[in-house]
């Protein structure tokens, strides 16, 4: 079993933070049960982060390399068990909650909420997939926070045997809830028992424990001075906080840095290998402030990395001895959970996707002149997301975005410009003064791109009373496309200063991870959701009456997808597919569920189905830029019948495609509207 890289790492600690963001949403409304589960998991998201601070601190000195087969499959059983806990949540709360719209003075505001049966049912349903309720779902998310804690703490006291006697026992527990034979609540209770006995055992004996790999060539010192066991002894809450009683009322979210640990006495001298390389000038141990820090999210809640710890310092300073830098430290405790200072770990964080192993060439942790550090990133965020709300948060394996090659505007022969790989992508709104008025306030909506790798910070602003309909790929439903000229915005380090450059396309490629990445991206976008997407290999056009018998049946779309897509406002279920270059430009579009135009849809056999009823106009004067088309306003003598499309032959990609088609128009045509006209994709 490998053990997930510190890249890997960070990405669980992002998702945690997400979730426990995410969790209390509709805080009016959300039970005091949701409030301890969200300190859980925020809990869960910074231990995981100073954890993969601990193991790239590690990666010099090889410890975790070091190790038995044993001692890293138990480490990677521990990190993969908090992995399917978080992901499961991530699943449960992507299926149980909703997004609802307001209208508010300057348009409408998303919220995202807890359904009305979650709301109702939540101290009875299933919150884990062992079947725990929301007591246990805190209970195992306490004890991942634990687990993982006293895991960082073994590696830090850089002692192999402490590591291996640490976590092979948690791991063996933990494996066995979700492999259990006994009850949920019996196992969290013997990860608790277990772990409390490893924070009393273990800082007793790992001074024995270094002791048995001392150096033979190592010098002998004259006088030893013994350590009694009060000294180094630890309560266990100082690595595991309280067990919650169901009884008792949520406790106030709580931080894993255990900052107990950081008061313990200073430890006198005794023998012990020492090195020519690093003799130690002072017992005292000072708590700094971490410099490594990671923004997750937005401006609003995140937790921030940069809490400084007490500055209590240690003054029980060790005999010195009459042979000048004869004498060495003594084994300290685990040290608490801020780490000092590394002049590299700002630096290779700002690295995606790290590794445990040591980089092997310095090109590596050579930052990029545009580069910036977490710190400077937080700071970007804040200011560029300052009296916003960022309505989708995603991640992408890559944007790209036509360039013109030639200067002539005749032509049209473009190449594709990489601006990034793997990156965030977030739809964010934002309230700002206007241009003309200083009073005046609008809201403008922005599509930001931060890169992993902290280098490149892009920015497309739409266009103040445009719509932008996303272009879906047929071939990759991962990617969304924005087709309509626009400005990418390359930003510099600090947001407020001269862009670094700007580039004019008309074409942007954004490919997600997945495929739900790619349509909570396009649901933002619309102002509406995405209820399904089906593959077409063409779109033909036809006519009504017996002359439309002997009618060319003209081709009006391509390869396509057909999406149907539901307004939160006026539930009107629309059907949007695009028009293939050769017709013309645009969508088609129509209501499956208006009164006022009803259309009927036909199994023609094989994969084709027959649409009927469409009032689709043609003129050049009811369409918006690249947005779609307009519906007449049912007055049929009023236009001529060779400018309307009156019916379509849809040919889908396959049978189940056109099933689920005709199936999803049979549900919705169950409750027919009165809907207003469709003007472009209002």
């Amino acid at each position: 079993m490998t053990v997930p890289s510190i890249g890997d790492i960070l990405m669980l600690s992002q998702l945690a933070w997400k979730i426990g963001r995410a969790f209390t949403a509709g805080r009016k409304g959300a039970p005091a049960e949701f409030q301890g589960v969200e300190a859980e998991i925020n809990g869960v998201a910074k231990s995981l982060k100073l954890l993969a601070e601990t193991l790239f601190a590690d990666s010099e000195d090889g410890l975790l390399q070091r190790a038995d087969r044993e001692t890293q499959d138990a480490i990677a059983t521990i990190l993969n068990s908090c992995h399917r806990t978080v992901h499961d949540l991530d699943s449960l709360m992507d299926q149980y909650q909703v997004i609802k719209k307001h209208r508010t003075p300057g348009g409408f505001a998303i919220e995202r909420s807890w359904s009305d049966l979650v709301l109702t049912q939540y101290k009875t349903m299933m919150w884990t997939t062992e079947g725990g309720d929301i007591q246990n779902l805190r209970n195992i998310l306490q004890t991942h926070t634990s687990t993982i804690t006293v895991t960082m703490q073994a590696l830090q006291s850089k002692s192999q045997s402490r590591l291996e006697s640490v976590v092979i026992p948690m791991a063996d527990q933990i494996d066995h809830i979700h492999h259990r034979t006994g009850s949920l609540s019996e196992q969290i209770d013997e990860v608790h028992r277990i772990v409390k006995d490893i924070a009393v055992r273990t800082p007793q004996t790992a001074a024995t424990q270094d002791l048995e790999g001392k150096n033979p060539n190592a010098p002998n010192l004259e006088t030893t001075q013994e350590i009694s066991a009060a000294q180094e002894s630890f309560s266990a809450t100082d690595f595991l906080p309280p067990r919650q009683n169901t009884r008792t009322p949520p406790r106030v979210p709580s931080s894993p840095q255990f900052s107990q640990l950081s008061k313990s006495p200073t430890l006198g001298t005794t023998t012990a290998p020492s090195s020519a390389a690093s003799t130690a000038t002072s017992p005292t141990i000072i708590a700094r402030k971490r410099i490594s820090e990671f923004s997750f999210g937005g401006p609003g809640s995140r937790y921030s990395g940069s809490n400084a710890s007490s500055s209590d310092e240690s003054h029980n300073e060790a005999p010195q001895r009459a042979a000048p830098d004869s004498g060495v430290l003594a084994p300290l405790p685990p040290p608490a959970m801020e780490m000092p200072p590394h002049h590299g770990i700002e630096k290779a964080m700002s690295i995606s996707k790290l590794s445990i192993h040591p980089p092997t060439s310095p090109e590596i942790i050579k930052l990029h002149r545009s580069s910036t550090t977490s710190s400077q990133r937080e700071q970007f965020e804040r200011a560029a997301f300052r009296n916003s709300a960022i309505l989708c948060d995603v991640h992408g394996t890559l944007v790209e975005y036509a360039h013109k090659v030639s200067p002539d505007e005749d032509s049209h022969d473009v190449e594709m410009i990489e601006a990034c790989q793997d990156c965030r992508i977030a739809v964010v709104r934002k309230r700002e003064a206007s241009a003309d008025a200083k009073h005046d306030i609008r809201v403008m909506t922005s599509i930001w791109v931060f890169s992993d790798d902290n280098i490149v910070r892009l920015e497309l602003k739409m266009a103040d009373g445009e719509m932008y309909v996303p272009y879906s790929s047929y071939f990759s439903p991962e990617k969304v496309s924005i087709t309509v000229a626009c400005e990418l915005k390359f930003h510099d380090v600090k947001y407020g200063q001269r862009v670094l450059r700007t580039a004019k396309t008309s074409w942007i490629n954004y490919v997600f991870e997945s495929a739900h990445a790619a349509a909570l991206f396009q649901n933002e976008l619309m102002g509406r959701t995405l209820l399904a997407t089906y593959r077409t290999s063409k779109t033909l056009r036809i006519h009504e009456g017996l002359s439309g018998a002997f009618s060319y049946a003209e081709q009006m779309c391509g390869m396509e997808n057909l999406r149907i897509w539901e307004d939160n406002d006026t539930l009107a279920v629309i059907a949007l597919i695009h028009f293939s270059p050769q017709f013309r430009n645009g969508y088609l579009a129509f209501y499956l569920n208006s009164s006022n135009t009803p259309i009927r849809v036909k199994d023609e056999g094989g994969r084709e189905v027959k649409v009927k009823g469409l009032r689709v106009p043609l003129e050049k004067g009811a369409f918006r830029k690249d947005s779609g088309v307009a519906v007449a306003d049912g007055k049929k003598g009023d236009m001529d019948r060779r400018k309307v499309v009156t019916g379509a032959r849809i040919e889908f990609a396959s049978d189940g495609e056109k099933r689920g088609f005709l199936n999803l128009v049979r549900e919705v045509q169950r409750s027919m509207i009165e809907l207003p006209d469709l003007a472009g994709v209002n």
